[in-house]
């Protein structure tokens, strides 16, 4: 195969990548921002998006967003998997793709056991989400990337102290900001690749 064809194929694997997140995350954020419109009272904002799982009004809404979302991370996942990113990035991408269907199955308000069930799938998979970005920090280096870290953070400073019973409601808005953060290395890591490919050429 003639070297142009081969940067023809990573150049289409990259552009496919960047569409197909861009997408599903366009659409896992437009789902939530429906759920927000419909209610964003005290009950959103203390028991964060998990209240949207369990809202009549909007469970449709947030599955749908869900779907969209696992559905996008799971097929870069595919991509990722035969590109220069470390494993842990499509495997952490598939595992919170399943997690998001574990916390759909888990409703907080159903019991103590699947209450605990729901925050620790939570707690685990934004750890994962964190792990995937920091991996994005160490193989491309660039201000956009650690600025897409420190958004992921600080929304996850403002979830983490919302937990406890402080009287602190901002678990909704720390959620958004921090999958807001991580969006947006999900979409550095298209950048790192190519960047990463144009040092190996």
């Amino acid at each position: 195969m003639l070297r142009s064809d081969v940067a023809y194929e990573q150049e289409s694997a990259e552009a496919r990548t960047r569409r197909l997140l861009a997408t599903t995350q366009a659409l896992f954020f437009f789902s939530l921002f429906v759920c927000l419109v419909i209610s964003h009272g005290h009950q959103a904002q203390t028991n964060g998006i998990s209240f949207y799982g369990v809202y009549g009004p909007t469970m449709a809404v947030l599955i749908a967003g869900y779907v969209a979302a696992g559905v996008g991370l799971w097929r870069a996942s595919n991509i990722f998997r035969f590109s220069d990113a470390p494993a842990s990035v499509w495997i952490g991408l598939r595992f919170v793709a399943l997690d998001l269907a574990v916390l759909l199955l888990t409703p907080y308000n159903q019991g103590t056991f699947l209450n605990w069930a729901h925050m620790v799938a939570g707690v685990v998979g934004a750890l994962v989400q964190v792990a995937i970005t920091v991996a994005l920090v160490r193989v491309h280096r660039s201000s956009r990337a650690l600025y897409g870290l420190c958004v992921q953070l600080l929304g996850g400073v403002f979830a983490a102290i919302s937990l406890p019973d402080w009287r602190l409601d901002v678990l909704l808005a720390g959620q958004i900001i921090f999958q807001i953060g991580f969006g947006w290395c999900l979409m550095e890591w298209s950048t790192a690749l190519h960047a990463q490919r144009a040092v190996l050429a």
